[in-house]
Order: structure tokens, then C-alpha cells, then sequence
């Protein structure tokens, strides 16, 4: 009897060791061991995970809500991952049948639906969608954590300034400020000093023209407002099946008048891979590209890079 109850005590002792609590935008998230069956709503989760060697058991890589699945550097890696709806519309139904031990959702776009999740499984709800590249490091290390790998985390986030202190040697100091923005068919929507993207390229030695708009990191402007503003460089983010609006905007001749236009300083990325992706697979991508297209010392852009 003796020796029964020692060995209670001691797995006792064992689970407290390995219980796990962890802030997140809706308070806490508490599992009593790292989870191993992990469901992601938001690609840069899903882009964590896999950095981390997690395969989560499903991810929001749907198509409805006119959401556009996985960025094109995540699709062969995500390919044989259940889909469980989209970000804009999660199958509550799909995410219950995989018996998650955890959810890791989007503060913003799936806000209205978090209690639901929070009864399938416990659910952290992280700002990915509308948070900065601090936002994102802080995610990768709680993930890591909730999942059991803080080590790599940490060594991801590790190698990640290495890469972007090494970037920064491109940047060219006291270059004039961009504006980035993220164009559709449709809308011009900018993203601020605040948004993933717009501190990203801070980040890498670039100084952003915008800061949020109230509390709007990210929003829209129409081509007066652009003239109004003249940026020295425009940083564009496009579909390459899309037609943007600044095609149309180019016949206006405001658009030509434009000083990024003029100094021929207009680099173009793919919208799908820099602003949906947003983890450290992402990064490293985006890392490079920055340094191809010549953005970083302020250079005419190169082939890959320029506005057609």
C-alpha cells in the first residue's frame, strides 16, 4: 500500500509538472499536457506548427467564404492536411469529428465563434490577422509552448533575426519611407507600421509613411488619397490571377505624377504568400524576396519584382 500511494504522489507531481497555462486574447488556455492533436484556422498557425514539426490534424485550408486556401509555398505541405472549412467559415462539425486537444484561433476573424470553439477543445485566440511581426514572434512561442516545443521555438525566432539582422545590411539608411498596400481587383488597402507586414519590412531597415488609422492597422485608400500622401516608393501586394486596380489607376495621369512612379521605385510581391502566410516558413521567403527585388537599398526593382 505503501508503495501505491508513493507512485500517486508521484504522478501527482508528474501531471502538475506537465500541466501548461498560457495567456492568450480571450485570458488563458490551460491543457494538461503539450497537445498532440492540434487544429489551426489561420494559415500562419498552420505555417507555425509545421516550423515546429506539428502536423496539425486539420486547418482552416478551405475555399468558402471566398477565401482562397493555402498561400502557394504552403499548398504541397498542407495537401494531405483535413480541411476544416475556411478561415472565413469553419466547419464546427469537421474541427468535433478530429478530437482536438487544442485550437489555435484568429482573435479577429474568429471572435464571434470563439465560445463555440472553446466547447470543442481548449482554444487560444491569437491576433494574426490584424497583429504586427511582435504579435507573430509572441504567437510562434506560445504555440511552441502549448505544443511542447519551446526549445524550437525559441530557436526558430532565434534564427529569424539572424536572417533579419542580415537583411538589414541591404537597407540603404535614411532611404525615403514606403507605402505598402494590398491590391485586389477592388480596393487599395494599405497596411500600416502596426500591420504584419508593414512592420516586417521596418523591421528589415525600411521606415513605413503610415501608422494605424485609429484603430485600423490596415486600411483602404482610394488613388486621390494616395496622391495626397506621394509616397517615394510603393510597395504593391497582388494576385497573379487577379487584375488589380491599379491597372485601371495607371490611365489616370495622377498615377503617373506619383513619385514612386516617377523614380520608377514601384516593387510588386505576390499578396497570397506575404500577407496570408505571416509564420516563420513565411518569413524566410519573404526575407529573400525583399533582398532579390531590391527594395532593401532603395534600387530600380528587379525583373521579378516590378510593376508590369
Amino acid at each position: 500500500m505503501k508503495t501505491k500511494l508513493l507512485s500517486l504522489s508521484a504522478l501527482v507531481l508528474l501531471s502538475s509538472a506537465l500541466a501548461l497555462t498560457v495567456k492568450h486574447e480571450r485570458g488563458t488556455v490551460e491543457l494538461a499536457a503539450p497537445a498532440k492533436r492540434v487544429v489551426a484556422l489561420e494559415y500562419s498557425f498552420v505555417d507555425t506548427l509545421l516550423a515546429l514539426g506539428v502536423t496539425p490534424v486539420g486547418g482552416a485550408l478551405g475555399t468558402q467564404g471566398g477565401d482562397r486556401g493555402a498561400p502557394p509555398y504552403l499548398r504541397a505541405l498542407t495537401a494531405k492536411i483535413p480541411a476544416t472549412g475556411s478561415r472565413a467559415q469553419p466547419s464546427l462539425e469537421s474541427i468535433a469529428a478530429l478530437r482536438p486537444q487544442l485550437i489555435v484561433a484568429d482573435a479577429f476573424v474568429q471572435g464571434e465563434i470563439y465560445p463555440q470553439l472553446a466547447k470543442l477543445a481548449p482554444t487560444a485566440a491569437f491576433q494574426s490577422r490584424r497583429g504586427s511581426l511582435d504579435d507573430l514572434n509572441a504567437q510562434t512561442l506560445a504555440i511552441g509552448q502549448l505544443v511542447g516545443r519551446e526549445a524550437a521555438a525559441k530557436q526558430l525566432l532565434a534564427d529569424q533575426q539572424g536572417l533579419i539582422r542580415k537583411a538589414r545590411a541591404f537597407a540603404k539608411k535614411n532611404a525615403p519611407p514606403f507605402v505598402a498596400a494590398v491590391v485586389t481587383p477592388k480596393s487599395f488597402t494599405v497596411h500600416s507600421n502596426q500591420s504584419f507586414v508593414g512592420s516586417f519590412l521596418e523591421a528589415l531597415g525600411r521606415k513605413n509613411a503610415l501608422s494605424p488609422k485609429g484603430d485600423q492597422t490596415q486600411y483602404e485608400l482610394s488613388l486621390e488619397g494616395l496622391v495626397a500622401l506621394n509616397p517615394q516608393t510603393l510597395v504593391l501586394f497582388t494576385a497573379p490571377d487577379e487584375t488589380p486596380i491599379t491597372q485601371e489607376w495607371k490611365k489616370n495621369p495622377l498615377w503617373q505624377k506619383l513619385s514612386a512612379v516617377q523614380r520608377g521605385r514601384v516593387y510588386v510581391f505576390d499578396r497570397d504568400n506575404w500577407t496570408r502566410g505571416r509564420g516563420p516558413m513565411a518569413l524566410k521567403l519573404m526575407v529573400a524576396q525583399a533582398i532579390e527585388s531590391r527594395l532593401l537599398p532603395d534600387t530600380a526593382p528587379s525583373a521579378a519584382f516590378r510593376d508590369q
